[in-house]
Formats: C-alpha cells, structure tokens, sequence
C-alpha cells in the first residue's frame, strides 16, 4: 500500500523532532483524512519527509514508526526490526528455543502499538487497536521466517488484537502504558489468529529454568507477566526463612518463587479461584506439593484477609503487593492512584520491626510508588528504609525521549518502628 502524506502542524514537528513516538491527531493540519492502519509519510508544513508511521485514529494518535524517507512497510522493513530486536535478546541470552521473554517492545523497539512475547516455540503478537492488525500479521509471518534463521524456531504466533482501552476499564497490567485517556469502553478483544501451528491450551513455559503453565489462547493476560522476570529471581534474596503472604497473587508466580527459594510458609491471596487453582499447578510443576502445610490459598478480596489477618494477630516477615492499577471487578473496587496508601498500611500493620515489603506500580500516571509508600507508612505510623528500587528488564528498552514507556515500578523496603 502506498504511504499516504500526512502535514504536521508545527507543534507535530516539534513533538517529532523531541522524539515522540506518538502523535496526537492534532498534530496534524485539520481536514486530512485517517484510515486505521494507514501507513503515511509525514511532512512538514515545507512538505519535507520527516518520517513514516501508521494511522491509529481508534487511539486517536499517528504512530511513528521510522524517521527515514522509507517507500514502504512492507516485509523488508519488519525484517530489519526483527532482526535488530533479536540482536538485543541474543546479547541477553534470551534467545535460546526455550526461554520467555518479550521480543518486540513496541516503542522501545520502533513498532509503537506493536509487541511481541515468546514462550519456547511459540509466540504471541499483540496489536493496541484493531488498525494495525494487518501489520500484526506481517510481523508475525517475518518473525517466524526470521526465528528459524536464527537457529531457533518457532512452531506458532497467536495474534491477539485488543481495541481501544480505558484505564477506568482496565482490570491487568497495561501493555501499552501510554494509551489515550480519552477512551470510554471496557477493552474488546478480537478473535485471536494463528500463524503456523496452534499451541495446546495449557502450555509449559520456562523461565530462568523454571516451568510454568501459560494459556496462549483467549485473554491478553498468558498467565506470566515477563517483566516481572529479574524481581522474582531478585526476590529470593528476602524470603528465605520467612514468612511469606503474597497478596493479588493470580497465577502465584512470586508465590512460587518465594517457596523455591526456601520460605517457612507462603500464604497466597487473589478473589478469583480460578488463577489460585492455576498457581497450584504451576507449584506442582516445580515438584512442590500446593497443599503441603507450609502453602496457604486463600479465595477473598485483600482489604478484607488483611483486616481478618490484623484481627487475628497473624505476623508476616515478607508482604507482597503487586496489585492492578485499577479494578472493577473486585469485592470492593480498586484503584491503585485512590487505594495504595490503605494497602501499604494495612500490610505495614501485619509485619515485625525488619519486616520486607515487596511494592511495585505499573502505571507511570498518577502520584509515584514513593508517595504511596510515604503516605502507607504514615497512616500505619511505621518508617521503612528503601533498599532498592527497580523497573523493567532489559528485553523491554524504552526510549529516553519516552518516559511513559517505563510503567514499572518495584521497590524493596524495611521496615522500622515509628
């Protein structure tokens, strides 16, 4: 398809110029018209070629996908993402036919509103609007040409296309943490889409070495989130000994990496029975029995086992809190900008003089981690000392000239009596 010619207001070539990967339609000079998934070129206002990208009017954004004078984007050129993207996760050593971890970061990678996670032998290329399906599918044909010239196949890509998000509808990690604010309908997802062999519906991934059950087919969450991957191996380095209440637990992947890692007991908490039941296997595929006494399960909102937990007198050495950034869908609803003082409290109230807390925030919007913390710790009256503060891992890189990319957040922090 040919490149449409977009003109840029100033203020578009300003954004572009300081390295914006997205443009708001604004941006452009009023009364051109915007097909989804229109690749164009885009012109100053002296209709010089400033760079090539995709139209996404669902998310009411140009999307900047190259700053050349390219003709096309067509297969030679996600040939060269591909390539320079698997560049990165060899220097990684990531790319082994074996391990999970993400390919394509979208922006990060130079495919704003694209990304790509793989799991062994299989993939899944996820597309932030119905528009860029198309090139969805073209990246996942190249990436399978490519992996197996690079010596590690893939066996199948499951395309997932995910259509315009709010963050007040949103109840998962974001994927896309710099998605428009101006959307008013729960997330839709398509029909997914196979390219090469389909995989099974309970898959066994690994990381680090460690198997875990992924479902590939179906929601956008997999049942691994991969930029979690370096904090549960760093979290290994507070929990021996101790105990252990992992709170919003899902699929108990930290659950599972505080129980190899030698805690006294590990407690596990999420409303939902299913994910709980998920995380029981995933410890059986560890060789740990879930139902051993040292593994607790417990089916409820958090607010609520936190104040039954603080009735109780119950005393935990390492709390986890690694919640949503919003959720309707709870006993009683969450919002991380509203809720993450009471959480941090009621958690504080729970734990020793020494005692961990384990925090992360995945949205880079709203007040910081660390005020969340300051205001936690002052309504549990308790100080607390950071010992570290981390982000994503390295198979997801963000662009400097974009700080909405980086939504991760983990902090590690001790405790102290007021």
């Amino acid at each position: 398809m040919a490149l449409l010619a977009l003109t840029l207001r100033h203020t578009g070539e300003n954004h572009l110029a300081a390295g914006c990967p997205q443009l708001p339609l604004t941006d452009l000079v009023s009364g051109q018209g915007v097909e989804p998934g229109r690749p164009v070129r885009l012109l100053s206002e002296m209709a010089a070629v400033l760079g090539v990208g995709v139209c996404d009017p669902e998310n009411e954004m140009i999307r900047v996908w190259d700053r050349t004078e390219l003709r096309e984007l067509g297969a030679a050129f996600f040939r060269q993402r591909v390539q320079s993207a698997l560049s990165l996760r060899r220097v990684l050593g990531l790319v082994d036919g074996v391990s999970s971890y993400r390919l394509l970061n979208g922006e990060g990678d130079d495919l704003s509103g694209l990304s790509m996670d793989v799991y062994g032998e299989f993939g899944v290329v996820t597309a932030l609007s119905r528009g860029l399906s198309g090139h969805a599918r073209l990246l996942a044909d190249v990436a399978m040409q490519e992996m197996s010239a690079a010596g590690v196949p893939m066996r199948g890509i499951v395309i997932k296309t995910r259509a315009k998000v709010s963050d007040e509808a949103a109840d998962d990690k974001s994927d896309d943490p710099a998605k428009t604010h101006a959307a008013k309908k729960a997330p839709k997802e398509s029909k997914d889409v196979v390219v090469g062999e389909e995989p099974p519906a309970k898959l066994v991934a690994h990381e680090r070495g460690i198997p875990y059950e992924v479902h590939l087919r179906g929601g956008f969450n997999v049942g691994l989130f991969t930029d979690m991957r370096e904090h549960r191996a760093g979290l290994a380095r507070f929990v021996s000994g101790a105990r252990v209440l992992n709170t919003f637990a899902y699929t108990g992947a930290l659950s599972l990496a505080a129980a190899r890692a030698g805690a006294r007991t590990v407690t596990s908490v999420d409303l939902a029975a299913g994910p709980l039941a998920w995380a029981r296997e995933n410890f059986r595929l560890s060789g740990l029995d879930p139902e051993a006494p040292a593994f607790r399960w417990e089916v409820s909102d958090v607010f609520r086992f936190l104040e039954t937990e603080l009735a109780r007198k119950s005393v935990y050495d390492v709390v986890i809190l690694d919640p949503p950034t919003v959720s309707g869908a709870r006993a009683s609803s969450w919002a991380q900008k509203r809720d993450y003082p009471d959480l941090i409290a009621a958690a504080a109230r729970l734990m020793p003089e020494g005692g961990h807390l384990w925090i992360s925030s995945n949205t880079h919007r709203g007040p910081g981690l660390s005020k969340h913390i300051d205001a936690g710790l002052a309504l549990a009256r308790r100080r607390g000392a950071i010992l570290e503060i981390g982000g994503l891992p390295p198979d997801y890189p963000t662009l400097t000239t974009w700080p909405a990319g980086r939504y991760l957040e983990v902090c590690q922090l001790r405790l102290r009596a007021e």
